[in-house]
């Protein structure tokens, strides 16, 4: 079956994620190969959150909202006007964000006579979301790491329906230097201290490092002054600089910062951990918990990065301690070199085979 048309639905994003990156890239990728593509979003909106909708300006788009307060009833209001709408612009292909998306893509699904392949593609472990059950209401399945494809696995669904595609990544035509002396250690994410980012736990590791070091620290969150008392508690606070949210970070610290020697992620679990593949693909070398999911995909270990297990904080102090002792770290093309898959060019490529196992071309 030939694509027209493709829908990307799932419940309303804030519009300052990774999520929201990452549907933009799929986008631009997918039309810049076949100009002719109609993709469009369309959002299941719950409450009066606002959100920033700028990563939409050169996107198609709308809401389905319900003022139902009973959360059964009120999916089933949404796969009603989901019907309409998929009746009306016919598509063949239906990418779900989310697991009740994937239900309520099936169920109205059920009442057209146009029958589109749905397509799972889930940003997180499906430990950690509600009714992930739903997510075999999907007819196939795009995985961004080969954990959640393991995941998706042993809930029964068949290995031919599931393509590990990971993130996209853009190439970089330079590589960020590291400083003449001295280790500049950087973090970029929300700023969390406990939870999904464990903040509080790269100060503590930190703490215990010694020698000439300093930690350069991108993003905003409601933890920032708490992070901030807490790192004098923990005496590290002279050797911190916050930096705040930056729009484009990657280009701030090319320049702004011009130079870092190692990216820090000291996440209890991710999704991809985006940030460790963007390090890599500017020549930076990181270091990781393996949290699920998404690290151990992308860091090799001594290649491009370091892993420590989530429950040894011993050993991401052991890591820290030898980069600011002066630990030799690799050439920065071969850092760029570890991540090849995941670059725009081979990403495309990998989502075009997963529409291909569904039957679905681009080409009569």
């Amino acid at each position: 079956m030939k694509i027209n048309k493709i829908i990307i639905a799932g419940y309303e994003l804030s519009g300052l994620g990774g999520m929201e990156t990452v549907c933009s890239t799929l986008v631009r990728l997918l039309r810049a190969r076949h100009p002719g593509i109609d993709i469009s979003f369309v959002f299941f909106k719950e409450g009066n959150a606002t959100v920033c909708d700028d990563w939409l300006a050169h996107s198609n788009y709308s809401r389905i909202t319900s003022g139902i307060r009973n959360t059964k009833i009120r999916r089933l209001s949404f796969a009603n006007s989901f019907r309409k709408l998929i009746s009306r612009e016919k598509p063949e292909l239906i990418i779900a964000l989310d697991t009740l998306s994937c239900f309520i893509s099936n169920v109205a699904r059920q009442y057209t006579l146009q029958k589109p392949v749905i397509f799972s593609w889930l940003h997180f472990s499906t430990h950690n979301l509600y009714k992930a059950k739903y997510v075999k209401r999907a007819d196939y399945h795009l995985a961004i790491c080969s954990e959640i494809a393991e995941q998706l696995t042993a809930m029964g669904i068949e290995d031919g329906r599931i393509s590990t595609i990971y993130n996209p990544i853009a190439r970089s035509p330079v590589c960020i230097p590291r400083p003449p002396e001295g280790t500049r250690f950087i973090y970029v994410g929300r700023i969390i201290a406990d939870g999904q980012k464990n903040m509080r736990g790269l100060f503590d590791a930190l703490a215990q490092t010694k020698g000439a070091w300093t930690l350069d620290i991108i993003g905003a969150g409601a933890d920032t002054e708490m992070l901030q008392e807490y790192a004098k508690a923990v005496g590290i606070e002279d050797r911190l600089c916050w930096h705040g949210w930056q729009k484009n970070p990657w280009s701030y610290i090319r320049e702004t910062l011009q130079t870092t020697t190692c990216l820090l992620s000291s996440s209890h679990f991710e999704g991809f951990c985006m940030v460790l593949a963007e390090a890599s693909a500017h020549g930076v070398y990181a270091i990781s918990s393996n949290c699920k999911t998404g690290p151990a995909d992308i860091i090799q270990e001594g290649v491009n990065g370091n892993l420590y297990p989530t429950d040894r904080p011993d050993v991401f102090v052991k890591h820290l301690q030898e980069i600011v002792n002066g630990k030799t770290l690799p050439d920065s093309n071969i850092i760029k070199q570890a991540i090849e898959p995941f670059y725009e060019d081979n990403y495309t490529l990998e989502v075009l085979r997963a529409f291909a196992r569904a039957g679905l071309t681009f080409t009569e």
